[in-house]
């Protein structure tokens, strides 16, 4: 099965369910993916894990990361935050720092 369309069927269940916790390990999440995920994170989302290994053209950068992380912003009850493969660097550091303090509100 392929990743992109589990993950593009996922967002509404994760939202109409009321999921709190998604482990995303071992995949290659391109940039369509990850935007999508990320946008359609519930607001009850307590933990997220995210470590993805990239093969192909389409990988994630910084500043994809930096566009997708204020979407975290909205998880105010998020506990757990991993991150792994997703090549953060300045950009997207500095969002998680804009970002942290509206997630703890």
């Amino acid at each position: 099965t392929d990743l992109a369309q589990i993950i593009y069927k996922l967002g509404p269940a994760m939202i109409n369910n009321n999921i709190t916790r998604l482990v995303v390990e071992g995949c290659c999440l391109g940039v369509p993916e990850a935007t999508f995920l990320f946008n359609n994170l519930p607001d009850v989302m307590e933990e997220l894990w995210i470590s993805c290994e990239h093969d192909g053209e389409d990988v994630l950068d910084d500043d994809i990361m930096a566009e997708c992380i204020p979407s975290l912003a909205n998880c105010t009850g998020m506990r757990k935050l991993k991150f792994n493969g997703l090549n953060l660097s300045t950009n997207s550091c500095a969002a998680l720092g804009a970002v942290f303090p509206r997630m703890s509100a």
